[in-house]
């Protein structure tokens, strides 16, 4: 009796063991099969934070993952059309003004060989309007490209050259409104280099602010913070509202504006890997970081 009391727990004991055996097999096997399109779609993630918008998740046999699967798929369909209209509208925009604005310019450029000295002056002025008009299109559409936002050292000029060009450019409209404007690049090293065309830019946009809802003498000071120059533009008005809603694109104060310059200032200064954010509510001061280059042969020098 002990003896086939012994066999039979031994027989139950093998019986539990393969139970065990075979339960594990198959557990490994189910979170293969589980793991590999988890694995396939995380993959794929992955490729598209990367920037390849053409990767697509693949099929599996599971009809939960294959849900997620095709939804994200269908979302970055959607995305990817999205960013091809946008890519469009820009690239029309861009070819359907170059056209015209070069006609203007050599019209401009024309009426200047004749010998008219009243006309001359106004002339000159709408000619270098329309230049910088054309290097305006030209900027915003070499930065509507992500893999040309970063400036070269031909596209830099020196900060204090840049603070004279939009001295020159706002100083008469603003004392066409009775205003002062004045311009401090301090004690900025002259081997000290911006980019150029988009800090030019993004200060015609803040000047512009000031001369259309400031208020009183506007002020452009420039600091040199050794890495990066702090351009700071000001005036003796006051911003009311929120200031982390300032710069959301569609956001306006009183009513005034489209609600697209500060959001646009903000996206140029983030293009050439600066900063621009509202530094004092009264008075008014906007604060414009962006990285220098300084001119190794005069620093060698």
């Amino acid at each position: 009796m002990q003896d086939r009391i012994l066999v039979a727990w031994a027989v139950l004991l093998g019986v539990a063991a393969s139970a065990v055996a075979v339960s594990v097999l198959v557990a490994r096997r189910q979170a293969r099969v589980l793991a590999a399109p988890l694995e396939d779609l995380s993959q794929h993630c992955r490729a598209v934070t990367e920037g390849d918008l053409t990767a697509r998740a693949a099929p599996s046999s599971i009809a939960e993952i294959d849900q997620v699967a095709n939804t994200h798929n269908e979302m970055l369909h959607t995305l990817s059309e999205l960013l091809r209209h946008e890519r469009d509208f820009t690239s029309n925009v861009s070819h359907q003004l170059r056209t015209p604005i070069a006609g203007l310019q050599l019209a401009l450029e024309e009426g200047l060989r004749h010998d008219d000295t009243r006309l001359r002056p106004a002339m000159t002025e709408a000619l270098a309007t329309t230049l910088r008009l054309h290097h305006t299109v030209e900027e915003l559409l070499r930065l509507s490209r992500p893999r040309d936002r970063a400036p070269t050292s031909a596209g830099t000029m020196p900060a204090a050259a840049l603070v004279r060009e939009v001295r020159e450019r706002w100083h008469g409209l603003f004392a066409l409104d009775g205003r002062r404007l004045e311009c401090d690049v301090g004690e900025v090293p002259s081997d000290v280099r911006v980019a150029g065309r988009p800090v030019t830019e993004v200060l015609g946009i803040l000047l512009d602010n000031a001369r259309v809802h400031g208020q009183g003498t506007v002020e452009v000071m420039v600091r040199d913070l050794e890495d990066a120059l702090a351009f700071d533009v000001s005036d003796e008005g006051r911003i009311e509202g929120e200031a982390s809603r300032l710069f959301d694109r569609g956001h306006t104060e009183s009513g005034f504006g489209t609600g697209i310059g500060l959001a646009l200032a903000r996206d140029l200064a983030a293009a050439v890997g600066g900063r621009l954010s509202l530094t004092s509510n009264v008075p008014a001061t906007f604060t414009l970081l962006v990285p220098v280059r300084r001119d190794d042969n005069q620093r060698g020098a």
